[in-house]
């Protein structure tokens, strides 16, 4: 069996991708990559890719590649927009800040003056330090990057066939896998986590919902709302609630800790780079 995961990045498709090649015996699992790149003649293989126009993965290059790749089962993973907006604004430096250390120490000032007073700091005023074409942008532009990028993904998903199953983050988090397991024709590894082998688990945060509630201000809903409403009333999200906390809490551990554990891991995997390319160099030195 062919299985193709396709959704946002940061909408659970990592952790998607192995729950699934969990439930197959032998099952191959390849995440990222150009879309084709790794099919091959498996007996059993499941792809995850991620919807980036920034980097050149938009929807053309996925429909073309659908048009020519015949996939067994096809499916797109959808997650709360307001979360998954949370969730990439704190993922941003996972390279590491190499050139940008400004940029990022700004960035991780902000979120921790929002950790300590949460309502008095929109979340649109982080996101304009939180960009990769400069900084800080301004409230329009990051408004105008969220349209733009749900437009585009409701001109997508609302062209999908009957052929696609339409799976939620929210379902994965509550362990509701029935109707996915009937698509599929077998039952996934539900309990299975991302594996520490990939060196993906690293960057899990928090395995949880609602967490825009603690983020957004009244402001970032006004402004956010109608950005994100056709998208969610296309894959069935509860529209008429935007109800934000009324005691909110950001908890430094899932938010500037978790930055700065990106770029610790990013450096730490950077030095035992260079030991293994020195000692790969020592052994040639030797022959």
């Amino acid at each position: 069996m062919k299985i193709m995961i396709l959704g946002l990045g940061k909408s659970g498709t990592t952790a998607l991708l192995y729950k699934v090649a969990a439930g197959l015996p032998g099952c191959q699992a390849f995440s990222g990559g150009r879309p084709g790149k790794y099919v091959g003649d498996y007996e059993n293989a499941v792809y995850k890719h991620t919807y980036e126009a920034r980097k050149g993965k938009d929807f053309d290059l996925y429909r073309e590649h659908l048009a020519q790749e015949r996939y067994d089962r096809k499916i797109w993973i959808s997650r709360d927009p307001r979360d998954a907006a949370v969730s990439r604004m704190l993922y941003r430096w996972h390279r590491g800040y190499a050139g940008h250390r400004k940029q990022f120490l700004s960035h991780l000032e902000l979120v921790r003056m929002k950790e300590q007073n949460p309502p008095s700091i929109p979340f649109i005023e982080i996101c304009r330090h939180a960009g990769h074409e400069g900084w800080p942008v301004s409230a329009a532009a990051v408004i105008e990057e969220e349209r733009v990028r749900y437009a585009e993904m409701v001109d997508f998903v609302g062209s999908l066939g009957r052929d696609w199953f339409l799976f939620t983050y929210e379902d994965m988090v509550a362990g509701n896998f029935a109707a996915l397991n009937e698509y599929l024709g077998f039952g996934i590894g539900a309990d299975l986590d991302i594996p520490e082998s990939t060196g993906k688990a690293k960057v899990v945060r928090k395995k949880a919902t609602g967490d825009w509630r603690h983020w957004f201000t009244r402001d970032d809903i006004d402004s956010l709302k109608p950005v994100y409403l056709p998208y969610m009333k296309l894959t069935g999200y509860d529209c008429e609630d935007w109800t934000i906390s009324p005691q909110p809490v950001i908890e430094p551990e899932f938010s500037s800790g978790y930055m700065q554990r990106l770029t610790e891991r990013v450096t730490a995997d950077n030095v035992h780079w260079l030991k293994d390319g020195a000692a790969r160099l020592l052994r040639k030195v030797a022959f």
